[in-house]
């Protein structure tokens, strides 16, 4: 299948290299939400979603491309992912187990009620998450990944906690899957929160909880939630760990800022919430830690109320722990309603970061550009000053 011809790349040692992907129109009308998975043996696989319409269609599919040299040259994209009967699958995370050999893979599988106009390609009416049923898998790989079992489906209670939407049970999504020094893994979700929505007037309010594991997924139990006050509640949350035990987490709000909460035991409870420094619009963030310890964040440094505007694209280094943040180094600009987001990041086993970044052109018909980042921590040393919690 020959969806598209991916460019050569280029990678300079303290340098950002910037460029363009797969265009939006190529294969489908968007492109967005990358992430990245490397392979023991270095290889490193990019998948994302592709849809055209929306983000909710029922065509959307995950596309892949593998690259051989650290993010240099990748393969043509193919299928990875295809949609299912009964939903697409948006929200995928992979984890490498550490020295088992094992892989662990979790997705969604979400049912919507857009509705769409084929033959302008544009959707007519958005999808009601409060009639979008979402149901979560995991899959087992035993060769690092390479291969995945079909799969089970997790019980959805034991994520919301008991609670249910009425007439569809859950709606949410995966936001974070990591492994902790002891060995625990910990997967983050977000999900619609019957206790705290009210779906007469279509208030949307979300929660977060992670589901916790230390027999490499093969039981599970749930943490405390994290709870915010701010309008729609938590979203997109990002958690890492910067000392044993010791879980930092930044998530999306619609409070201008991004949001932090801090557990102590592992991820089993979480301190009160509260804005952190770095402002922010209702727009995802993206953050990892480093192989020097400290902390890269990546999102949209402006404060807004609303998902607008989604740019500059900004990145910031903490070094502890996200007790404070450098600097922001701009890695894109952009103007108007365009959008630089929903995008993903990893740093390699060489050192070189790579940032898959979806880029909205808001020109009509609408398309989702997937652009590509490569740099490494000497890009990113901060400059004089910074922010504090």
């Amino acid at each position: 299948m020959k969806i598209a011809r991916i460019i050569p790349m280029t990678y300079t040692p303290g340098k950002l290299e910037y460029a363009s992907f797969i265009r939006g129109g190529i294969g489908a009308d968007y492109h967005q939400e990358p992430r990245f998975f490397q392979f023991p043996d270095g290889q490193v696989m990019m998948y994302w979603a592709a849809y055209d319409f929306d983000e909710c269609a029922s065509n959307l599919v995950k596309l892949y491309s593998i690259t051989k040299d650290r993010g240099l040259t990748w393969s043509d994209p193919q299928v990875y992912m295809a949609n299912y009967p009964e939903g697409v699958p948006y929200f995928v995370c992979m984890l490498q187990l550490r020295t088992s050999g094992k892989a662990l893979m979790l997705h969604t599988q979400t049912r919507h009620n857009i509705e769409v106009d084929e033959a302008d390609s544009t959707f007519t009416a958005h999808s009601d998450y409060f009639k979008s049923q979402t149901r979560i898998f995991i899959r087992r790989s035993a060769d690092n990944g390479i291969t995945f079992d079909h799969g089970e489906e997790l019980p959805y209670l034991d994520i919301s906690g008991g609670k249910s939407l009425p007439g569809v049970g859950f709606y949410g999504s995966i936001d974070e899957l990591i492994q902790l020094q002891s060995g625990r893994i910990a997967v983050a979700f977000s999900y619609l929160d019957p206790d705290r929505s009210d779906s007469g007037k279509g208030l949307q309010h979300y929660t977060a909880v992670c589901l916790l594991s230390d027999d490499e997924g093969r039981t599970w139990r749930r943490s405390g939630e994290i709870t915010c006050d701010t309008p729609r509640g938590v979203m997109e949350v990002q958690i890492v760990e910067t000392a044993p035990d010791r879980l930092y987490c930044l998530f999306r709000t619609k409070g201008g800022y991004l949001y932090q909460t801090v557990s102590e035991d592992g991820g089993e409870n979480w301190q009160a919430a509260a804005p952190s420094m770095l402002p922010a619009p209702e727009s995802m963030a993206r953050m990892i830690k480093l192989q020097s310890g400290s902390l890269l964040v990546i999102w949209n440094n402006i404060s807004s109320t609303t998902q607008q505007p989604r740019h500059p694209l900004v990145a910031a280094i903490s070094r502890d722990g996200g007790r404070t943040w450098g600097d922001p180094r701009i890695i894109a600009r952009e103007a108007g309603t365009n959008q630089l987001s929903n995008h993903g990041v990893i740093q390699l086993d060489d050192g070189r970061i790579l940032l898959g970044i979806s880029h909205y052109r808001d020109i009509r018909p609408m398309t989702s550009d997937l652009d590509m980042a490569i740099f490494d921590e000497a890009w990113l040393q901060d400059l004089e000053g910074g922010m504090g919690m």
